[in-house]
């Protein structure tokens, strides 16, 4: 017994030194993941950004069809700001369902779903291409083809899933300089009872 306690006293300092240079590594590395969940900030994007002012018009009616945040800044311009004074790196700003279906009726940008493959075949938004947030780098040589200028909307399952804040940061290092998240996702588009497709996009 006392042959063994040298061993396991060696084993647990030798663990204790492999946690503490990793921390260190990670702590000092461009790679390295946090530790602390930060809160992400979205930032609903106002339709004077998404659309041109002609297609702000409706054109039965000739009535602006406005976000509700927007539309509060519009009777107050700095009343934006006071709600969100500083754009971070790691804020996203996210779409409506109405801001999205007029985006797929102007076919503006590439739209990704972020979602497993496994899902994506079990149904999507069409025009959707699947890049799987867990499996993005194996992606790489497809994404690198789309121009970083380009409107890119992302969605996932629904504002709780992480997925499409991964990809959307994954797009972020590669210098993608227009994103976009639905926020509600796939179950937002199911729950309006939007159309599904099924038939998978390559790039």
């Amino acid at each position: 017994m006392t042959k063994i306690t040298p061993l396991l006293r060696e084993i647990f300092m030798i663990l204790l030194l492999s946690v503490f240079l990793a921390l260190v590594y990670n702590a000092f590395s461009s790679r390295g993941i946090s530790l602390i969940r930060k809160e992400i900030l979205k930032i609903a994007a106002p339709d004077s950004v998404l659309f041109s002012r002609s297609s702000l018009d409706d054109s039965t009616h000739g009535v602006k069809v406005i976000a509700p945040l927007h539309e509060r800044a519009l009777r107050n311009q700095d009343s934006m700001a006071k709600l969100y004074p500083t754009i971070h790196e790691s804020d996203f700003k996210i779409i409506s369902l109405v801001q999205l279906k007029k985006l797929l009726g102007e076919k503006r940008g590439v739209m990704l779903d972020a979602r497993s493959a496994g899902e994506y075949k079990q149904g999507h938004i069409k025009g959707a291409s699947n890049i799987p947030a867990l499996d993005v780098e194996k992606y790489f040589d497809k994404l690198v083809t789309i121009p970083r200028d380009t409107l890119v909307i992302i969605y996932c399952n629904n504002p709780e899933c992480d997925l499409g804040q991964m990809l959307a940061d994954f797009l972020k290092v590669m210098e993608f300089k227009h994103l976009l998240i639905y926020d509600d996702g796939w179950d937002g588009w199911t729950q309006a009872k939007m159309p599904i497709d099924t038939t998978s996009i390559n790039y």
